[in-house]
């Protein structure tokens, strides 16, 4: 109930007081509203993509990902391309947000990006988006000078499942990076079946026996 105080001496006896209520706005008219706001904002924060500033652009189109809006994705794809690392990476996770698989083309592309930062999150998205495009692009980071990205490539691999990661995998159980090692092992084990050959025989090596054991045990 809505309570309004009126000062005493503006009411005289017998007064009557009228308070016609604006009428609700129907249901669709508000989601009309709500949609076409949010049509606004994307427009805004895609335009945003293109501001001089590189700290504007990157937080765009981070907001861009969480608005998981696939009418950002050719923007974002784009962005890829940014002359700023920062906005780059940023555009990479925001496109494994939206989760839209056009993007996969540009995304194996970028796994060639000069920066460390962004072929490591690049090599994740993949991953995320689970397309077996990726799988030979993934499989030649596994020699990424970044072990860090040799890593993620080797996890992303393991996500999709593809048995054409096999035997690129069981080669990464010779890095020199025992992280490298052993998600590579890991990898193998989510696989599956046609893994089981190639993690026999990582059994009979002392570095990763142990990852390969633990990998044997999660093939059902």
């Amino acid at each position: 109930m809505l309570k309004i105080k009126i000062p005493k001496f503006l009411i005289k006896d017998g007064t009557r007081i009228k308070i016609q209520p604006k009428p609700l706005e129907p249901i669709e008219e508000k989601e009309t509203i709500k949609q076409e706001i949010f049509k606004k904002t994307t427009e805004a924060l895609i335009d945003s993509l293109k501001e001089p500033d590189p700290f504007i652009r990157a937080i765009s189109a981070e907001v861009l990902g969480r608005m998981k809006d696939k009418n950002a994705v050719p923007a974002l794809i784009n962005s890829l391309k940014d002359h700023s690392k920062y906005v780059r990476e940023k555009a990479a996770i925001a496109l494994g947000y939206i989760g839209d698989k056009r993007a996969v083309p540009a995304l194996i592309e970028t796994l060639n990006d000069e920066n460390e930062e962004v072929r490591v999150t690049v090599a994740g998205v993949l991953g995320h988006l689970k397309d077996r495009l990726a799988v030979p692009a993934l499989i030649k980071s596994l020699k990424d000078p970044s072990a860090v990205t040799r890593m993620k490539a080797a996890i992303s691999l393991g996500i999709i499942g593809d048995e054409r990661a096999v035997n690129p995998l069981y080669e990464c159980l010779r890095d020199e990076n025992e992280l490298v090692r052993k998600y590579a092992c890991e990898a193998l084990g989510n696989i599956g079946r046609k893994a089981v050959p190639a993690l026999l025989a990582a059994l009979k090596n002392d570095k990763v026996r142990a990852y390969a054991a633990q990998a044997m045990l999660k093939i059902k």
